[in-house]
């Protein structure tokens, strides 16, 4: 786990996107936990995924509540 004070982040922030890649950087003040950085391609990345996350819990929603139609069905509305 990257873990950093501000001082430490502010130093060396214009090599942060190269040396994070995916994974994040746990930023203290005054020795407790203040800000998480991570790079623009991993912020990306982490939203997809938990958009994904949403869509397959949707669908188990739908099943459970009956929500659905047949293949054929579907297969004819399109």
């Amino acid at each position: 786990m990257n873990i950093a004070t501000i001082s430490e982040m502010k130093a060396k922030a214009a090599s942060l996107p190269d040396e994070l890649g995916y994974s994040p950087l746990f930023v203290t003040q005054n020795g407790k936990e203040s800000l998480v950085v991570q790079t623009h391609e991993a912020y990306q990345h982490q939203q997809e995924r938990m958009a994904f996350m949403e869509l397959l819990l949707q669908a188990r929603k739908d099943i459970d509540e009956g929500n659905t139609v047949s293949v054929d069905d579907f297969l004819n509305d399109i």
